[in-house]
C-alpha cells in the first residue's frame, strides 16, 4: 500500500510539472476510497456460487490523483489516473478432502485506470460548494488471476491448475460529487463515479465464458489544491 501512495503521488508530481501555464482555473485532485465491482458476468457468478466468496470481499482501496483544469464558468476537463487491486484466498464452499480439509483457490483483481472526462458545475467552478456531474473515456489497465486446486465436476477428481488475463480495454464513466473550497488554494471533495467496463478474457480460460465484468462503482474522497 505504501508503494501505491508513492505512485499515485509521483503521477500527481508529473501532472503539476506538465500543466499549461497559460490556462486558468487549475486543480490537482488527490483522491482515495473504495471501488465496489459489480461482478456480474458469468464467471464471477460460477465463483460467487462455487466459492465462499462474497460481492462485499472484492471491495477494495482505490487510489487516484487528477488534473483538472477550468474551461469556462461551469465546465472543467480533467486527466485522472487510478488503481485498485484486491487480492483473496477462498475456498470450495461445499466441497473439501477426505480429510477435511479446504481446496483452496487464489483470486487477484488489479485495474490501472487513465481517464478523460469532463465536470459541470451547475453553481459555478469558483464558489465555497460547488456540486457537478460529469462523464468521460478511459484506457483500464488490468489483471485478472485464479489459480490453486479445482474440481473436475466429471470425476470429481482435484488438479492444480491457472489461469490469467493481463490486457487493456477501454471503458466509460459516470461522477457526480462536490468540492467545499474552504480556502482560496484549498478545498475537499467528496465523488461517486459510476465505470462501465467489460475485458475479454485470454485463451487461458473456458471459451464459453462471457466478458469479464470489471464495471463497478468507486466512493471517493479527496483534497483539491487550487494551483492558479
Amino acid at each position: 500500500m505504501k508503494k501505491t501512495g508513492l505512485t499515485i503521488l509521483a503521477i500527481a508530481v508529473l501532472m503539476v510539472s506538465a500543466l499549461p501555464f497559460n490556462l486558468h482555473g487549475q486543480s490537482l485532485n488527490l483522491k482515495v476510497g473504495g471501488f465496489y465491482p459489480a461482478l456480474e458476468s458469468d464467471l464471477w457468478v460460477q465463483n460467487l456460487n462455487d466459492l465462499a466468496l462474497e460481492k462485499q470481499d472484492l471491495l477494495g482501496v482505490y487510489w487516484g490523483a487528477e488534473l483538472e483544469m477550468e474551461m469556462g464558468r461551469y465546465f472543467t476537463g480533467s486527466m485522472e489516473t487510478g488503481y485498485y487491486n484486491q487480492d483473496i484466498r477462498s475456498v470450495y464452499r461445499d466441497y473439501e478432502y477426505q480429510d477435511g480439509s479446504p481446496i483452496n483457490q487464489d483470486i487477484s483483481l488489479r485495474i490501472t485506470s487513465v481517464e478523460a472526462g469532463f465536470k459541470l458545475y451547475p453553481m459555478g467552478y469558483r464558489g465555497v460548494f460547488n456540486p457537478y456531474i460529469g462523464g468521460g473515456v478511459g484506457a483500464y489497465f488490468w489483471k485478472y488471476y485464479q489459480g490453486g486446486e479445482f474440481i473436475d465436476f466429471d470425476d470429481y477428481s482435484i488438479y492444480e491448475g491457472e489461469a490469467y488475463t493481463t490486457t487493456v480495454t477501454p471503458g466509460f464513466n459516470a461522477r457526480a460529487g462536490f468540492v467545499y473550497r474552504f480556502k482560496h488554494t484549498m478545498g475537499i471533495q467528496f465523488e461517486a463515479k459510476y465505470t462501465y467496463l467489460k475485458g475479454e478474457l485470454s485463451g487461458l480460460f473456458d471459451p464459453g465464458f462471457d466478458k469479464l465484468d470489471l464495471s463497478g462503482v468507486t466512493f471517493t474522497m479527496g483534497v483539491s489544491f487550487f494551483l492558479r
